[in-house]
């Protein structure tokens, strides 16, 4: 169970194009075409734009895998997504009353198909490493640029060796911790999926209660803390479990890139 993407909330008020990795916009087009809808430009130079990331989110439980972006900075009111070699990968135009307010942030999620229909390899020959730039118009006229340097370096899945897990939530049961908190271990990781040696930056523990009142899930326990490289445990309190009731649990190798591995398992906690 990974984040929610908040703008989608927003979606109907957003026009987005996602481009195909065809010629258009390979020669440094202003404008890309969304639809019949209004158009964005796609600036090649500009003042800097504060945030801009593009990397991998590979699921080694599940044996998923999609690209991740996420955009920042000064209210824009067009953005464009282009790959190194210049082709627009994708826009977004604020409208009506959304575009008469701008967008200051952007998280986006690619599909995550499973491997044996989209394999790793697959993905790295679509997208290649190299420099992606991410040009916005703001919302005050003002051209904004930033690079996301994307790489292929996917941290191999981490171990998790605390507490005890199922990968089927239906049978979380059957993995009941003792009362109290939980100390969630792991063996680390420093190597890619690939077997190339890999520096991690850090890991992430994400511990989520699966069923909850909120039909919308804003108030869902969520224990979510990153730890630094060294790092193989992590405690969590007792104050934030329900005895008897289900957790996910996440473990995330994350790499300097922002590419990251998650292993997931559930529990019951005692």
């Amino acid at each position: 169970m990974r984040k929610q993407v908040g703008w989608m909330a927003v979606a109907a008020a957003l026009v987005v194009a996602a481009c195909g990795g065809g010629s258009s916009g390979s020669e440094g087009s202003a404008t890309a075409a969304t639809g019949g809808g209004p158009t964005a430009a796609c600036p090649t130079e500009g003042e800097p734009l504060d945030t801009a990331r593009l990397y991998i989110e590979h699921n080694a439980t599940d044996e998923d895998t999609g690209v991740h972006g996420l955009v920042g900075g000064e209210a824009w009111s067009s953005l464009c997504l282009r790959d190194p070699a210049g082709r627009i990968l994708f826009t977004a135009v604020p409208a009506g009353h959304l575009g008469d307010l701008g967008l200051a942030d952007l998280f986006f999620e690619s599909r995550e198909p499973e491997n044996s229909e989209y394999p790793i390899d697959t993905l790295r020959s679509e997208f290649p490493e190299g420099d992606y730039t991410v040009g916005t118009v703001g919302h005050d006229g003002v051209a904004r640029i930033a690079t996301a340097r994307f790489t292929h370096d996917i941290p191999a899945p981490v171990e998790i060796l605390s507490p005890e897990i199922v990968e089927d939530e239906e049978a979380a049961a059957m993995a009941v911790t003792e009362a109290g908190g939980v100390v969630v271990r792991w063996a680390p990781t420093g190597e890619t999926v690939a077997g190339d040696a890999l520096a991690v930056t850090g890991y992430e523990v994400i511990v989520t209660k699966v069923d909850h009142d909120d039909p919308h899930g804003f108030s869902r326990p969520v224990f979510d803390v990153h730890v630094d490289a060294e790092a193989a445990e992590l405690a969590v309190p007792a104050s934030f479990f329900d005895p008897g009731s289900v957790y996910e649990l996440e473990v995330l190798a994350l790499e300097e890139s922002g590419n990251q591995t998650i292993t997931i398992g559930f529990f019951t906690a005692g």
